[in-house]
């Protein structure tokens, strides 16, 4: 015979575990997580919870190559300071470098039906001179890394002189580089060179004498060339005025050590009584009594021909 109150305590637990939530196996060591129950109460049975988006391991991407810091890794150098310090970078003494730049299109000699191809490339430099700026660059043929007209480039060589006594860039390896920030001058970018084209003056250009920072003037010389490049060119508004500027034209750097081998195709050559135009860059004021002095950002052009 069943006792009552032993009747009563297994009617409870019946009735506890018909109640009680079922539980969820963990198949681990973590406590069961309940569910509600859809008996009687109409609630939605709640999903286990899902790893959030931001927790999941995410994929190795490659960097982002830092222009800057690739061309101090390769010690690199703009293509034109190349030429203002051409001694250092002899084929003949066994030296060598790294120059980089926009390459430019094949280099072509003669004119008219006479025109032929060279072994070189220009190789323009980006970081001044609107486009004026560039060295002969023979490439290795054919080039380790396949490279065209527009793409950026540092060149390892040295400086070598063929049989026409010109200076070209014998290059011995190659390395692709990103796109040069683009330029914030408005100018029509120069064909490499020094050679100064025609051109009739802009509209909004000014007399030098009015110059202020990035401004166009126009000029015409006043005095000697310079002796050394970085010297200055000393300029005046009209022929007979007198000095109100002395103006380094691009590329005009002194060269390391003075020991200066350009050769008379890089470098600028003004005749007086023409007179010229250009974009500047900063203008240095020093007074009533003193020449202005500033640096061109652009080649200049030749106004009266």
């Amino acid at each position: 015979m069943v006792k009552p109150s032993l009747l009563v305590l297994a009617l409870a637990v019946a009735c506890q575990s018909r109640d009680a939530p079922p539980r969820v196996e963990t198949g681990g060591s973590a406590a069961p997580r309940p569910i509600a129950s859809d008996a009687g109460s109409g609630s939605a049975v709640a999903e286990p919870d899902l790893p959030e988006v931001d927790k999941q391991p995410k994929r190795d991407e490659p960097e982002p190559v830092d222009p800057g810091k690739q061309l101090v890794e390769l010690g690199a150098v703009p293509a034109w300071q190349a030429v203002v310090d051409r001694g250092l970078y002899l084929e003949r003494r066994g030296q060598k470098g790294v120059v980089y730049g926009t390459l430019g299109d094949p280099i072509s000699a003669g004119s008219g039906s006479a025109v032929e191809e060279t072994p070189y490339t220009w190789l323009v430099d980006d970081t001044e001179g609107n486009g004026a700026l560039a060295v002969r660059a023979k490439l290795p043929s054919p080039s380790p890394i396949p490279v065209k007209a527009g793409d950026r480039a540092a060149l390892a060589g040295a400086w070598a002189v063929d049989d026409a006594h010109r200076w070209y860039w014998h290059v011995t390896a190659v390395t692709s580089l990103p796109p040069a920030t683009p330029s914030k001058l408005k100018d029509e970018p120069s064909l490499p060179g020094h050679a100064i084209a025609n051109g009739e003056l802009p509209a909004g250009v000014r007399p030098i004498s009015k110059a202020d920072d990035d401004a166009l003037v126009y000029f015409t010389l006043a005095g000697p060339p310079p002796v050394l490049d970085g010297d200055g060119w000393p300029v005046a508004d009209e022929l007979g005025s007198p000095v109100v500027a002395i103006l380094n034209l691009p590329g005009e750097h002194a060269s390391y050590g003075a020991q200066d081998l350009r050769t008379p195709d890089e470098r600028w050559t003004l005749k007086r009584g023409h007179t010229y135009w250009l974009r500047v860059g900063v203008v240095h004021k020093h007074g009533p009594d003193r020449p202005m002095t500033m640096t061109a950002r652009t080649e200049p052009r030749d106004a009266l021909h």
